[in-house]
């Protein structure tokens, strides 16, 4: 598949005509979006699932990626633990999977209960469902996380500013111009979302 634009957690991918987004821990998107080389196409292995509870009335069928299967197995048992949701998951594993897995093994509550959204309720129930199982991912010769810290820098938001306005038909001068325009007027955006809304607000400013 081709990706044409790196969110911190997304891929836009295409296979053929069609565009996924893809969900995909905020480290494997830095990595890629870091790289001196883009490398497309791309492999990615995926697991489709569907979010929402079931009496919400809301639905909403995701994928979520990663660049190695081993990745991606672990993942798939990590989140059988009932309360570590995918997108708890893609948060929380900013410590490279060979140490999570070994400290599940050890029962190092302490540990576990360390990482993002994980308190000691759920760092021992990590333990008790998990121990036993993950001699495999704790020999595994992990030297980055999947997940970052969420704290992008100026620069990153920047650049995926400008891969959005891309996407929405803007040259790339354009683009690279607008955006450096909005962040020079707004220090404090934190979210595309904030962006895009400052890009908005300039195209069609309120009237008296």
């Amino acid at each position: 598949m081709l990706y044409d634009r790196i969110g911190r957690t997304t891929l836009l991918v295409r296979v053929n005509s069609i565009s996924y987004e893809v969900l995909v821990p905020s480290g494997i998107a830095a990595r890629l979006r870091h790289s001196s080389e883009r490398h497309n196409p791309l492999t990615l292995y995926t697991i489709d699932y569907i979010d929402g509870g079931v009496g919400g009335g809301h639905l909403e069928p995701r994928l979520v990626g990663f660049l190695d299967p081993l990745d991606r197995e672990f993942f798939e048992v990590f989140t059988t633990v009932p309360g570590v949701g995918f997108m708890k998951a893609l948060k929380c594993l900013v410590r490279p999977l060979n140490e999570i897995a070994l400290a599940i093994e050890r029962g190092d509550v302490a540990f576990l209960k360390e990482l993002p959204f994980i308190g000691q309720k759920m760092a021992e129930r990590i333990v008790t469902d998990l121990r036993g199982k993950m001699a495999k991912f704790a020999l595994a010769r992990a030297e980055e996380p999947l997940s970052v810290e969420p704290t992008a820098s100026d620069s990153e938001l920047r650049a995926e500013a400008v891969q959005v306005l891309e996407q929405l038909e803007y040259s790339h001068a354009e683009a690279e111009r607008t955006a450096a325009d909005i962040f020079a007027r707004h220090k404090n955006l934190k979210s595309i979302e904030e962006f895009l809304q400052k890009v908005f607000e300039r195209a069609h400013p309120k009237t008296e």
